[in-house]
């Protein structure tokens, strides 16, 4: 990612954090990212471009950590989530100052951004060897979603992401058989 960008994406976690979505301009961002307001328009055109961007890049983050958890324990895996979740500066930011802005991020929905959390926590699933199946995935979807705004402490997390790895069952692998040679 170009400094330009990464430095947009801070400006707006920082801002976000302070003032929620609705009040942040992209005038504020581009301040706070240290950039000319022209060079934040080349990333983002509009602020909810800027909300995709920043929930991208800090899922991606996230998900690449626990993809390598999950291959040796998922429920620590997913308790990093989960901690993720609830200690994102602009979700705590949010709880505070703009709490119906999270009305959107408490339930898995459709378009690109949900599509993209759903893909990394599939990709998760399948480095762990659990089943990624839409509903298995999903189940994790909405487990998570539930911190945003409700964090909770870390043991319940821990507690939680334990009895979910629980329920969730092996993946189902296929393996192609070879025809018999004739001789």
């Amino acid at each position: 990612m170009g400094r330009s960008r990464a430095a947009a994406l801070d400006g707006a976690r920082r801002v976000f954090a302070e003032k929620g979505i609705r009040k942040a301009s992209m005038s504020d961002v581009a301040v706070r990212g240290g950039l000319a307001k022209a060079t934040l328009y080349n990333h983002f055109r509009t602020k909810s471009e800027l909300v995709a961007g920043l929930i991208a890049d800090d899922v991606a983050v996230v998900a690449e950590d626990c993809i390598d958890l999950a291959s040796t324990d998922l429920a620590v895996a997913l308790t990093r989530a989960c901690d993720a979740v609830a200690a994102h500066p602009v979700l705590v930011g949010l709880r505070i100052v703009e709490p119906t802005a999270l009305l959107v991020a408490v339930s898995p929905g459709e378009g690109p951004v949900w599509d993209g959390i759903r893909d990394q926590t599939a990709a998760i699933l399948d480095a762990a060897d659990v089943s990624n199946r839409a509903e298995c995935v999903d189940l994790i979807c909405r487990w998570l979603a539930s911190f945003v705004v409700s964090p909770g402490t870390s043991d319940q997390r821990s507690q939680q992401a334990r009895l979910i790895c629980a329920g969730l069952p092996p993946a189902v692998r296929t393996t192609a058989f070879a025809t018999p040679a004739t001789p």
